[in-house]
């Protein structure tokens, strides 16, 4: 039987009892012969915890010392679901990113993965056991500890599954698959059985924290199988599979745009750019870039550059504006921490103008303002207010998804 790589997020190993069940789920599998090598999360809320903790004791805590700090979540998780599974007799083994050989670029809270070796892995598969990798970390060349950023861990699953080659990898987590918007917030969203991965990384790149959409670039790149299952579902009888959309193929109908999904991104805020000219707009992305910073949905005009990027970037984005300020390459820059990126996701916006107008005028209906906006062939995003965003997400839902 081929080999399966399962990630386990944060809430389902987020207490001693989740963690014996995960392992009975483990062993299970393991039971049918399968090679297992499985990825956790830190537990809980561990992350925002540690994070808390270092502000705390500091004021500008170094990246390096926060990858050392917050690489020890991931490092609990492991080695208690490895006790766990040696307490019902499964052979297990846990290994941090470093000990798997997952190597990174030199980047500190946001590194790449470069390659990943694998031998001890490989090893102790060879032996029958279950590897417990730790996810969301690694190691540089230059032997320092490096994390992967928010939602590492299933970049770490991808990636391990591409460089073992896998059969697939299942990613396990609090809800029963992709839907098409936060069923907390919409109680109706609707459960996608499949979903393209073109229009799965729009998701997550805008909201939908069920992927990281580095995992879902992976994973089409390698050609990976890749499915979400709840954690909670004993039979796996749910879930989303994601899958190559063939040439000239749309699941959405046929000359009309149609919509799979609203997100709204709260860790993320809005950054406007004033530059002194417009032919050094690429010092903003070649900077940010090298900070591996993101920028969604970016609008230019003139001397002027807007996008989002992550909330828990914003110290990082201040010194990088104001140093290209200092250079004279920025003449003003302003950091909106209160608009957040509202995004509808679908098919064929580039082709039918109506999309744009029809989201903006059911948002009006509602009484909820919109900032800014921006189009591309599969999204629309629109700058809302995070006090109004969940309202606006129930308006479009209701409206495109429901009706």
């Amino acid at each position: 039987m081929g080999l399966i790589v399962q990630k386990f997020g944060g809430t389902s190993v987020g207490t001693p009892e989740r963690i014996r069940q995960v392992a009975k789920r483990i062993a299970k599998r393991h039971s049918e012969g399968h090679p297992l090598v499985v990825v956790v999360s830190a537990m809980g809320h561990t992350t925002d915890e540690l994070i808390a903790l270092a502000q705390q004791v500091s004021d500008h805590p170094a990246h390096r010392e926060m990858d050392m700090l917050l690489s020890a979540g991931e490092r609990i998780s492991m080695a208690l679901l490895s006790m766990a599974l040696g307490d019902i007799k499964v052979p297990a083994l846990s290994l941090t990113g470093s000990q798997s050989g997952i190597i990174t670029d030199q980047s500190h809270r946001r590194a790449r993965i470069r390659r990943i070796l694998g031998d001890r892995i490989r090893s102790a598969l060879a032996e029958k056991k279950v590897v417990i990798v730790a996810g969301f970390q690694g190691v540089s060349e230059t032997k320092e500890i490096t994390t992967l950023g928010r939602g590492g861990s299933d970049t770490s699953a991808v990636a391990l599954a591409t460089a073992l080659g896998a059969e697939r990898c299942e990613i396990f987590t609090d809800v029963n698959g992709v839907y098409s918007a936060d069923p907390r917030v919409v109680p109706s969203a609707i459960l996608w059985e499949k979903i393209p991965h073109d229009l799965m990384v729009e998701l997550a790149t805008r909201g939908a924290g069920v992927l990281h959409p580095r995992c879902v670039e992976l994973a089409k790149q390698h050609q990976i199988q890749l499915c979400v299952k709840n954690t909670l579902d004993p039979n796996e009888s749910v879930g989303t599979v994601l899958i190559q959309r063939q040439t000239g193929d749309s699941s959405l109908g046929m000359e009309e745009f149609g919509i799979v999904g609203v997100t709204a991104d709260k860790g993320k805020l809005f950054i406007r750019v004033k530059l002194t000219r417009s032919t050094v707009l690429g010092s903003v992305w070649d900077r940010s870039a090298e900070a591996h910073l993101s920028l969604i949905a970016p609008v230019f005009s003139n001397h002027d550059v807007s996008f989002y990027s992550e909330r828990d970037g914003e110290s990082d984005w201040k010194k990088l504006l104001h140093d290209l300020t200092t250079e004279g390459f920025v003449q003003s820059y302003e950091i909106v921490s209160d608009v957040v990126p509202l995004s509808i996701i679908g098919d064929r916006f580039s082709q039918d103008g109506r999309a744009l107008h029809e989201i903006i005028e059911v948002l009006s209906q509602a009484h909820i303002p919109v900032d800014s906006g921006s189009s591309s062939a599969l999204a629309v995003t629109l700058g809302v207010s995070i006090r109004h965003v969940d309202d606006a997400v129930r308006a479009l839902h209701a409206e495109f998804l429901e009706s």
